[in-house]
């Protein structure tokens, strides 16, 4: 079974996935959540109700037009939703092994008295924060004057990352295994519904000019400097001026607009010998990869998932989580100016077009899908190394169709033969004969067969004759590799894995 899950707004069939994923409600108002009957924030409300704190089990995950993620319990009592408008987030992704650490460190040397509620003025606990002291956060919520409330996993209480007219308080611990840059993206967030005016030169004293911004507008920014007071100041990349992060005795004034776009890369084939071959294949600039888009915390990309007729082919999964595919690596795309609603609203369009009885191994696959979602996000385009093997493919069969009708006699024993491919590419994945195919099943059983016959080409020059065997030493030239005496061709093709 897949841990994929289909995006089935346009599907009248309801998806169910073999894998279930694990999700935890907390809307922070420490009031019960009611669970609904249908995937709808309106819906009919059930008798039962998920109350604050509780981990429970997700068998589909279901984005809506609406851009909101829908999560239909694994017991069967009804769905819920990961945020709702107007409100802000309810439910979010569950991952105890990969917890939110946060560091704590002032600069005065001073600890920092927890909350019990996301309120500079709140109510002091009895428990408080060492300087330096790192600590793992369940939830984070935004506040006002730009400050976000940090909840503590071990239920201490709340902290917060910065203090009004004080500065940082704590800072987010840990590298990402995604190099990701910062956003050259900001927002405009003054809660007074005032516009602000640009200014000519770094100082907010400095006189302004004609050009200004409405709250919630984002900006696009070429510099940051800064300045003596401490106020960060932004360089408008339109050459209009300067806009600054906070002002003193009002709070913040602009806030970077974070939407990391990143690309997950994953071996089709996943047996030791392929995985090889496909590594080998990646150094030269090619390979046989899924691909898949991560957003906002979400992970999508598209397949032929035999959903029927009229069914998307567009599924999500937690991110690096893509059953059936080996995860190889991640490459930051940039961030998107899209909004997390406008981003899922677009996903909720891109699922009606990519449907599952569309997917074309050559001309509509994982890649193109990545690439088409990356460009709508406003990032780019994906490597080409991702896609240049299907692209090759693609120009080899649009040269071949120019003598199909010469091709037809052999059309039947082709579709036999693409049956016996199929097939061992499911036995290759440990699937039960009857299972139906699943994208991915081609390329296994392609790699597959070719493993087969260079086996049997192995064996018979085994019995013959010998091959080189590579040197991979360094004694005499380190950049150099030697042919010895003659070894059988198993022996040569391991040898090949050293050092290369």
């Amino acid at each position: 079974m897949s841990a994929m899950m289909p995006l089935s707004s346009i599907a009248s069939s309801v998806a169910v996935s073999g894998k279930e994923s694990v999700w935890r409600y907390d809307a922070g108002d420490e009031e019960p959540l009611v669970i609904r009957a249908e995937p709808a924030v309106d819906g009919k409300r059930t008798e039962s109700a998920l109350m604050p704190g509780t981990i429970f089990s997700v068998r589909e995950e279901k984005v809506e037009e609406d851009g909101i993620l829908y999560l239909s319990l694994a017991d069967g009592r009804g769905w819920v939703f990961d945020r709702k408008p107007g409100v802000g987030t309810m439910c979010e992704r569950h991952r105890e092994h990969e917890a939110n650490f946060w560091r704590y460190d002032a600069g005065d040397g001073q600890p920092l008295i927890l909350r019990k509620a996301p309120r500079l003025d709140g109510e002091r606990t009895d428990r408080a924060l060492k300087p330096g002291e790192v600590f793992a956060v369940a939830r984070e919520q935004e506040g006002p004057e730009g400050v976000t409330f940090l909840r503590l996993a071990d239920g201490r209480g709340w902290a917060f990352d910065r203090k009004p007219g004080f500065g940082a308080m704590c800072e987010r611990h840990g590298v990402s295994e995604v190099d990701i840059v910062p956003s050259p993206y900001w927002r405009y967030v003054a809660k007074d519904n005032m516009p602000i005016f640009v200014r000519k030169a770094p100082d907010i004293d400095a006189p302004r000019t004609q050009e200004h911004l409405q709250p919630g507008e984002l900006f696009f920014v070429s510099e940051e400097q800064r300045g003596a007071d401490g106020v960060l100041y932004l360089k408008l990349a339109d050459g209009s001026g300067w806009l600054f992060d906070t002002k003193p005795g009002v709070g913040a004034m602009c806030k970077r607009h974070e939407a990391p776009v990143i690309l997950h890369i994953y071996d089709v084939p996943s047996d030791p010998t392929a995985l090889r071959i496909n590594g080998m294949l990646r150094a030269l600039g090619t390979g046989a990869f899924h691909a898949a888009v991560e957003v906002y915390g979400l992970e999508f990309s598209f397949g032929a998932n035999h959903e029927g007729e009229g069914g998307t082919g567009v599924f999500t999964c937690p991110p690096k989580g893509c059953e059936g595919h080996t995860y190889r690596e991640s490459l930051s795309m940039g961030h998107s100016a899209m909004t997390e609603d406008e981003a899922r609203a677009m996903i909720g369009r891109m699922s009606k077009a990519w449907l599952a009885k569309d997917y074309d191994i050559l001309r509509k696959n994982c890649c193109h899908f990545s690439d088409s979602c990356c460009e709508k996000l406003q990032v780019g385009n994906i490597p080409s190394w991702v896609r240049n093997l299907s692209g090759a493919g693609r120009a080899l069969d649009d040269r071949r169709a120019s003598f199909s009708e010469a091709l037809a006699p052999v059309v039947a024993d082709a579709k036999d033969m693409l049956a016996a491919v199929l097939a061992r590419g499911k036995a290759a994945r440990g699937s039960d004969p009857s299972e139906d195919w699943r994208h991915g099943d081609f390329t296994l059983g392609l790699v597959s067969a070719a493993a087969a016959a260079a086996e049997k080409v192995a064996a018979t020059i085994d019995s013959t004759v010998g091959v080189p065997q590579v040197n991979c030493s360094t004694s005499a030239n380190p950049g150099r590799r030697e042919v010895t005496s003659a070894q059988q061709p198993q022996k040569f093709l391991k040898q090949l894995d050293c050092g290369a």
